[in-house]
């Protein structure tokens, strides 16, 4: 008995030792020296198997497993309140309130951090939880969608009911992009104002009707290359959505037709920009009503309308006074007539608009050198090749970038005359009368740094040259002179 109850003082008293190197930290060197059989036990205290014997029991009680689960800052306070420490729960309380939590960000700081990074991210905090959700749909306007691949559709039916106030959305060449995704999205996108469906393939008429329904107050929407997309479903969306002032119908073969246009004239009449690129069943019924219906229009892109004549320029430039750019690529059925009612309205509308000499528009009174009149090699954003983001290298578009278009209608109301002009493949034009028109509007330039007037694919028009070409030659051929007077 004496044997047994020494061995079971010897196995407590080894316990002991152990467990209070481990709780108190004192120095591994000394258990290996007292103990240097349980050198595994000193770096990893290992729980022995649990069974009723009395040393099981006292070691490892209910409070110890309790206690083992916790974090390590709580078991210190589970500890003192198992000591009876009297300033337990303050100091618990303190410990708690000392770590600030990342649900605790304020709102306006999160969306101003939100605002630097890239719509990818702004997505992802939208899923953290549901008080980055509520911060993020309430703070953020503006969402791009174009960074997003074939799960376009499924990714814009989760996330839209995150972001209710929503006013600018961009889903440029979202070639995956259904029906469904529009559907979802324009019932809790009231207050949309811009939307970009560049190259939706898939889109159709359902999504029109959606859009028409959900989102009346739109502004500016991008149809370019929507091929599925027919009249019927465009005269759905014009009806209701009576705020548009920029509309994209470039390769809309099927919904940019004369009914199309008369439809805006009656519901649109604040329609600042129109691209019918390639709409090839625009007639001169249709643009005769529609520049009746639309005198605040700004710029018309139609290239590719093979089929209008003088008459949709006369009455273009005679009703729509603020008009400043005009793109006529291939328009082939164009004579000398257009250009010259172009300078007749010219002067009509200078000595209507102008007390004095009209100050000439440039881009620097605007803070930008050449948004206005860019090189042949540069993006455009209203031509035909727009939506595409492909160059204008044969020159055959409507100069004019996406920026500059902005600026030249919200920071220019009052500016009337040309600043941009394609006439280019347009064989039938004469030099004289285009050159005439460069004359009369002095914001138009063929020179390459600031060209705004596109006369490329006409041979007949290779003599036509701005005031700025013409100054450029002379100085040359002064510099020209004198060399060889030098050298004389």
């Amino acid at each position: 008995m004496d044997s047994d109850s020494d061995s079971v003082d010897s196995r407590e008293g080894q316990l002991l030792d152990m467990r209070a190197i481990f709780d108190y930290g004192s120095d591994r060197r000394n258990i290996e020296n007292r103990h240097p059989s349980n050198l595994v036990l000193c770096e990893k205290l290992e729980r022995p198997p649990h069974d009723s014997s009395l040393l099981s029991q006292f070691f490892w009680g209910p409070e110890d497993e309790e206690m083992e689960s916790r974090p390590p800052e709580k078991k210190r306070c589970r500890r003192r309140w198992m000591r009876g420490s009297g300033n337990s729960g303050v100091e618990q309380t303190t410990s708690e309130n000392s770590n600030t939590n990342w649900h605790d960000l304020p709102m306006e700081l999160l969306v101003r951090i939100l605002s630097l990074v890239d719509n990818r991210t702004v997505v992802t905090a939208s899923g953290v939880c549901r008080g980055w959700r509520d911060s993020v749909g309430q703070g953020i306007h503006e969402l791009s969608f174009s960074w997003c691949g074939i799960r376009v559709s499924n990714l814009v039916q989760s996330v839209a009911p995150r972001f209710p106030r929503l006013r600018s959305c961009r889903l440029k060449r979202c070639s995956y992009l259904d029906d469904a995704a529009i559907q979802i999205a324009s019932t809790h996108w009231h207050g949309l104002k811009a939307l970009e469906l560049s190259y939706g393939i898939k889109l159709s008429d359902a999504a029109m009707y959606a859009l028409a329904n959900g989102c009346p107050m739109l502004e500016k929407l991008d149809l370019s290359g929507c091929k599925g997309i027919t009249e019927a479903g465009l005269l759905a969306l014009v009806q209701r959505c009576n705020n548009l002032r920029h509309l994209n119908l470039w390769g809309c073969y099927d919904a940019g037709t004369d009914k199309v246009l008369q439809a805006l004239a009656m519901h649109c009449k604040g329609l600042q920009s129109l691209n019918l690129g390639l709409c090839e069943y625009v007639t001169d019924k249709g643009i005769v009503a529609f520049a009746r219906g639309c005198p605040d229009l700004r710029v018309i892109d139609l290239c590719g309308c093979k089929l209008i004549t003088d008459q949709s320029v006369v009455f273009l430039s005679d009703k729509c006074l603020h008009l400043c750019a005009l793109g006529l690529s291939t328009c082939k059925n164009l004579t000398d007539l257009a250009m010259y009612t172009l300078i007749k309205t010219k002067a009509a509308t200078t000595s209507q608009h102008t007390t004095g000499k009209r100050k000439r528009f440039s881009g620097k009174s605007v803070g930008m050198t050449s948004d206005f009149r860019v090189p042949r090699h540069r993006i455009c954003a209203t031509s035909s090749c727009s939506s595409s983001g492909s160059t204008c290298s044969d020159a055959s578009k409507l100069p004019i970038k996406r920026e500059g278009l902005d600026t030249l209608l919200e920071e220019n109301p009052n500016q009337h005359g040309l600043v941009c002009l394609n006439v280019s493949h347009c064989d039938s034009l004469s030099a004289q009368a285009v050159q005439a028109v460069c004359d009369a509007f002095p914001d138009l330039h063929t020179c390459a740094e600031l060209q705004s007037l596109v006369t490329s694919g006409c041979l007949n028009l290779t003599s036509v040259d701005c005031i700025c070409a013409v100054e450029a030659r002379m100085e040359r051929s002064k510099k020209e002179r004198r060399v060889l007077f030098a050298l004389g």
